[in-house]
């Protein structure tokens, strides 16, 4: 049986995930000889794709009440249209637990947002009144499959400037911005507007990064990501609670302010 929704104070929100239609789990390797990006993280079958079902599975073992789904973001438009409806279908399906990030330059119908966007110049972000989650790229430490390809720091505080109204998840603890935010006006451009997501975080940093993040960004502007399927979902939800003891906290980064950012309940 299904588990039963929470309410929203208590709702767990896993706000970076990955699914693909089956079609293109099935042509990995010919997907890979056609798409650099999609080459450099998915050729090897050591990389773990996944399916709306394997989502919702993985929901249900760990607890989580909706994932947002996101897309890769292809340079064939026509696959990123098949990926689209795949998504977009996949949350119908799902009765609201999975809302829908398309790998589209312009939201289609039944999207809940546009991403995961890997662009490295702000301009070529798309623009949109939804949500968008861009990748993000630290520019220290060591090379892995994925990396290059988003957004830098610098590059996302030019986004930011560039459009005021734009609402966005900042992946990857948007490669570091979150130091800038005590400069007095980053930090009051990014507020209610931006959320900086952990997903894959015990890749690249250690446990404390979600203290250090809060405590110069705000606890506001800080939500989970498991970055599924790279990460078990059960598996990063424990991490998450380990590195925050502190109840209140771990409820606004575990749910309550990816609820309030996606309008999933009252503020």
């Amino acid at each position: 049986m299904p588990r039963t929704h929470r309410t929203i104070p208590d709702m767990i929100v896993d706000i970076h995930t990955h699914i693909f239609p089956p079609r293109l789990i099935a042509q990995r390797s010919r997907l890979a000889v056609a798409d650099a990006a999609f080459d450099e993280m998915y050729a090897s079958a050591k990389a773990t794709m996944a399916t709306a079902d394997d989502l919702l599975a993985s929901m249900e073992r760990a607890g989580v009440d909706v994932s947002i789904a996101c897309g890769f973001w292809w340079r064939d438009p026509a696959l990123a249209a098949e990926h689209a409806a795949y998504l977009v279908e996949a949350a119908r399906a799902s009765g609201g637990r999975i809302l829908p990030f398309v790998p589209t330059r312009e939201p289609v119908e039944g999207a809940s947002g546009i991403g995961e966007v890997r662009e490295c110049a702000p301009e070529d972000v798309p623009a949109s009144h939804l949500p968008v989650l861009v990748h993000s790229s630290e520019e220290a430490g060591h090379l892995y499959p994925g990396k290059v390809g988003g957004l830098t720091p610098g590059a996302l505080g030019q986004l930011l400037d560039a459009r005021p109204e734009a609402r966005l998840i900042a992946a990857h603890w948007g490669g570091g911005f979150p130091f800038a935010t005590l400069i007095p006006e980053v930090r009051r451009s990014i507020e209610r507007r931006v959320l900086f997501d952990s997903a894959a975080s015990s890749y690249l940093y250690v446990p404390e990064v979600f203290r250090r993040v809060i405590d110069m960004a705000g606890l506001d502007s800080v939500a989970w990501g498991s970055d599924f399927p790279l990460r078990a979902q059960e598996v990063d939800r424990a991490y998450v609670e380990a590195a925050l003891p502190e109840e209140a906290e771990r409820a606004a980064v575990l749910g309550g302010n990816a609820a309030r950012f996606l309008g999933l309940g009252p503020e």
